[in-house]
């Protein structure tokens, strides 16, 4: 690599944008099911506070329709289990825990997108 190649000119991923058909829909199921808090919100976007370190944003499309062969980012949990369960309670469509490392599966939103939960140690 030259030496302009090896350069790194970026700090981290500051937000992931999660496309969503109704904002207003999505954003109740974010906060009904994860418990989610809205740290803004304006007609297209709106940003949910899931941690410190990056920003989660639903954005609005209309005519969207989810890649379920795709998953976009992986949230990550203490206890796994837990957090599965009370998903299973919620009614949200979960499939069986992935094999590998890190120990984990996907589960279905609102608008058919595929997200996976990992466990963190």
């Amino acid at each position: 690599m030259t030496e302009q190649q090896s350069e790194k000119l970026v700090e981290r991923i500051d937000a992931v944008f999660l496309p969503v058909r109704d904002l207003g829909k999505a954003v109740d199921w974010y906060s009904d099911i994860f418990g989610l808090e809205t740290a803004w919100r304006n007609k297209r976007f709106a940003g949910l506070i899931v941690g410190s370190n990056v920003g989660f944003h639903l954005v609005e499309v209309k005519d969207y329709v989810a890649n379920q062969n795709y998953c976009p980012f992986n949230f990550a949990a203490a206890d796994l289990d837990s957090v599965r369960a009370k998903l299973e309670g919620r009614g949200v469509v979960m499939t069986g825990y992935r094999e590998g490392e890190p120990r984990r599966f996907d589960f279905f939103d609102l608008d058919g997108n595929i997200l996976t939960i990992i466990q963190i140690e």
